[in-house]
C-alpha cells in the first residue's frame, strides 16, 4: 500500500509531495501532463525570457524561500528592483500612479474631487455583510465603501489583475479575504490601508522576486527531488473508497492499473476532480462543477529601447473594467528583472481574456499582436513596432471565486470529514497566488502526515 498517492504536479502537488517526504511519508505523484510544473512555465525565445505563467512572487511567509533553500536553489533568486513597487492604473487614456498615502490620494488625476469626497465617505459608513461573514461582491463592495468611480479605478482593476474575473461575480471574502478582514476590524477600508501602508513601511517588507532563468526553476527542482515518485502521463480515471483506504485507478501511457492509498490529495483543477468522485460521493461533485474558469491569453512584446521615448519604471498597469480598453492589464518584465530581454531591448507583457474578454482566446495571432500593440502605444507613447511577439494562450487559465464559493469550499471540507485521508488542495479553493500556494502545502502535509503517521 502506499501512505499517499498525490494527483496533480503542479506547483501545489509538489510543493505538498516534497514537504511529506521531507516529513518521511512516502508519496506517489501522478501526473497527466507530459511534464510537471502546471501552468508554471518559462519560454527562452530570441534572448527573451516570456513566463507562460505566474511571472514573479511576492512571499510574505517565507516559506518559498524556504523551500527554496531546502533545494538548494535559493542562489538562483533574483530580486526585482523599485520599479516594482510601482503599480499603475490606466483611466482616460493615460497611466497614473496608484496612491498609497493621504498626500497621493489628494494629489492623484486618477479620481475627480468628487470622487474623492465620495470615496472619503468611507471613514464613516458603517460595517457591511462581508464584514458580518456574509458574501458580497467585489465591485458591490468597492461601490458600498468608495462610490462608483474609486471602485472601479482602486479595487476592481485587481480583479482582473489577479483573477482575470468580472467584479460583479467575484466574492470578496473568498478573492480578498485580508480587504473583508479590514472592514471587520478597522470598520473603515481607507483607514486599514492607511495603518497597513504605515506598518510595510516601517519593517523590510518582501521584495518581489523569481529565478534568473525563470520561475519553472521551482517546479523543475520540485519534480528532480521527487525521483522515481513522481509519474508522468499518469492520469487519474477513478477513486473507490474501501477498507483500508482508497483505490486509485490509473491510466499511465495507455496502461490501466490500481494504486491503493492511506490517503489522496487531488491537487488538480476543480473540472478534473469532480469526476473522478462520481462513484465515490455525488454530493461533492456539484460544488466542483460550479467552480468556473475563465481563459487567458498573454501576449509578449519586445522592442528596442529607442522605441520608448520615457522610462517606464513600474511593476505594470491594471485596467478598469469601465475603460474602453480590450486588455485586462501589463506588466513590465524587463524594468524590475535582469535577463528578462536582450540588452538594448524592452519586454512587455500584455494579458487579455478573462470574463471581460473571453473571445481573445481564440483569435488569430496578427489581431492579438496588433491589439496588444496598440494598447501600449496609447499608454506609453512607444515608436514603431515590436520586433519580438510571443503568445500564449490558456482555455482554462485562473478558478473563479464567485459568489457562493465559501459555500462549496465548505460543502468540499464536511465532504473531506466524511471520507477521512480525502483531501482537496490547489488554486481552484483558496488564495491563487505561488507563495499562498506553497505555504498552504506545508500547512497541509503536517495534517496528511498526521493522518497516515499511526498506520504507516
Amino acid at each position: 500500500m502506499n501512505p499517499v498517492v498525490v494527483a496533480g504536479a503542479g506547483i501545489s502537488g509538489l510543493a505538498l509531495a516534497f514537504e511529506l517526504r521531507r516529513l518521511g511519508v512516502p508519496v506517489v505523484v501522478l501526473e497527466s501532463a507530459s511534464r510537471a510544473g502546471g501552468k508554471i512555465e518559462s519560454d527562452h525565445k530570441g534572448g527573451f525570457l516570456c513566463e507562460r505563467g505566474p511571472a514573479s512572487f511576492l512571499d510574505r511567509s517565507g516559506a518559498l524561500i524556504g523551500m527554496a533553500k531546502a533545494l538548494g536553489i535559493d542562489q538562483a533568486l533574483v530580486y526585482a528592483g523599485d520599479a516594482a513597487e510601482r503599480r499603475l492604473v490606466a483611466a482616460d487614456g493615460r497611466l497614473h500612479d496608484t496612491p498609497a498615502t493621504v498626500g497621493e490620494f489628494a494629489r492623484t488625476q486618477l479620481l475627480s474631487w468628487s470622487g474623492k469626497l465620495r470615496a472619503s465617505l468611507d471613514l464613516l459608513l458603517p460595517r457591511g455583510p462581508s464584514a458580518r461573514g456574509g458574501d458580497e461582491s467585489v465591485a458591490a463592495f468597492a461601490r458600498r465603501r468608495l462610490g462608483t468611480q474609486a471602485g472601479e479605478r482602486l479595487l476592481q482593476p485587481l480583479v482582473s489583475g489577479l483573477y482575470a474575473g468580472d467584479p460583479d461575480r467575484v466574492s470578496l471574502p473568498s478573492a480578498f479575504p485580508l480587504v473583508a478582514q479590514m472592514e471587520r476590524t478597522q470598520r473603515s477600508f481607507m483607514l486599514a490601508m492607511r495603518k497597513e501602508f504605515a506598518q510595510a513601511r516601517k519593517k523590510a517588507a518582501p521584495r518581489l522576486a523569481s529565478f534568473v532563468a525563470g520561475l519553472d526553476v521551482l517546479t523543475s527542482a520540485l519534480a528532480s527531488s521527487l525521483d522515481g515518485d513522481l509519474h508522468l502521463e499518469a492520469r487519474v480515471v477513478g477513486l473507490a473508497k474501501q477498507s483500508d483506504g482508497f483505490r486509485v485507478s490509473v491510466d499511465e501511457k495507455g496502461q490501466t492499473r490500481s494504486l491503493v492509498a492511506r490517503a489522496v490529495i487531488l491537487a488538480v483543477p476543480a473540472y478534473v476532480a469532480g469526476p473522478l468522485l462520481v462513484d465515490l460521493d455525488m454530493a461533492l461533485v456539484e460544488p466542483l462543477a460550479q467552480i468556473p474558469y475563465v481563459p487567458v491569453t498573454l501576449v509578449h512584446l519586445g522592442y528596442p529601447q529607442a522605441a520608448l521615448p520615457a522610462p517606464v519604471d513600474a511593476y505594470g498597469f491594471f485596467v478598469p473594467p469601465s475603460e474602453p480598453l480590450r486588455v485586462l492589464g501589463g506588466i513590465f518584465p524587463s524594468q524590475f528583472f535582469s535577463g528578462r530581454a536582450p540588452e538594448g531591448f524592452h519586454l512587455f507583457s500584455v494579458r487579455t481574456g478573462g470574463a471581460r474578454h473571453p473571445e481573445a482566446l481564440t483569435a488569430p495571432d496578427a489581431e492579438l499582436t496588433a491589439l496588444a500593440d496598440g494598447e501600449l502605444r496609447g499608454l506609453l507613447h512607444l515608436k514603431g513596432a515590436p520586433s519580438f511577439v510571443h503568445i500564449v494562450r490558456h482555455e482554462k487559465a485562473l478558478p473563479q471565486y464567485t459568489l457562493g464559493h465559501m459555500d462549496r469550499v465548505a460543502a468540499l471540507e464536511e465532504g473531506q470529514r466524511r471520507h477521512a485521508g480525502l483531501f482537496f488542495h490547489g488554486n481552484a479553493y483558496h488564495n491563487a497566488g505561488v507563495p499562498e500556494l506553497v505555504s498552504r502545502s506545508l500547512k497541509l502535509a503536517e495534517r496528511v502526515a498526521g493522518f497516515v503517521a499511526p498506520r504507516a
